[in-house]
């Protein structure tokens, strides 16, 4: 690809999990702000009424919603296959998607810790890896891992929970290991408890209505990614005033 393509392509934001909660809520400040964004979400229903919330009184910014479960492969590389196709390339990834489980240490099984992993971690690396592939070297990328406070401290019945999270803290480190001094910035976000159907859990009995607020959340993070060039943020924690 010659420079005068790149030039050319059209910048977007990808974020994932933008069905709901703190997705939804970055997406539309990104729409707001002039951005073109890619939500991406596993059920197609949610995804649907999610791109009809946002794309009201949008007129200048692009939405693009695709159902696509960050977890499978295949998904993956259709996303990156259509993103290629339209002459895009990724300006921010947004890491947003993950899911919550909350039992006791001894309650653990196979498909809880697959099913954990695969939507707070594999997703991650497989989704990140496929836009560091089709992102060109001289175009600029801030990839934004977002996690928990739970990637930061071990909390009782969430043992799988923070073990899926401090891998993606793991991955976030060393992803900016490798990555330094190339044109990908890598910032990772901490937000404490927001409320989000992430509670919804089975298992989950804690009172959130004290919790924060997932569009003020966002307006955080959208003001520290999106800062002058002459600035670079590398590690957002977010939490609520007690």
């Amino acid at each position: 690809m010659d420079i005068f393509e790149e030039k050319n392509m059209t910048k977007v934001c990808v974020v994932s999990g933008g069905s709901g909660g703190l997705g939804l809520s970055l997406a539309s400040k990104l729409l707001k702000g002039g951005m073109n964004v890619i939500i991406l979400g596993r059920n197609s229903g949610k995804l649907l009424q999610a791109a009809k919330w946002l794309q009201t009184g949008v007129e200048h910014s692009r939405l693009t919603h695709i159902v696509c479960n960050i977890g499978k492969e295949e998904d993956i590389r259709m996303l990156g296959d259509f993103i290629k196709s339209q002459n895009m390339t990724v300006e921010y990834l947004f890491n947003n998607a993950g899911k919550g489980v909350f039992a006791k240490a001894d309650a653990s099984t196979a498909a809880m810790i697959d099913d954990t992993f695969e939507a707070n971690l594999k997703g991650m690396i497989l989704l990140t890896s496929e836009i560091l592939r089709i992102t060109p070297e001289n175009n600029e990328l801030t990839i934004v891992n977002i996690m928990s406070t739970s990637a930061l401290f071990g909390r009782a019945e969430e043992t799988i929970y923070c073990a899926a999270k401090w891998g993606a803290r793991g991955y976030t480190e060393a992803l900016r290991t490798e990555l330094k001094g190339t044109k990908r910035n890598i910032i990772a976000v901490y937000p404490g408890g927001m409320k989000t159907d992430f509670w919804k859990a089975p298992g989950q009995k804690r009172d959130i209505s004290g919790f924060m607020d997932p569009v003020e959340v966002a307006e955080k993070i959208v003001n520290a990614v999106l800062v002058s060039d002459k600035m670079l943020v590398t590690d957002i924690t977010i939490n609520r005033k007690k």
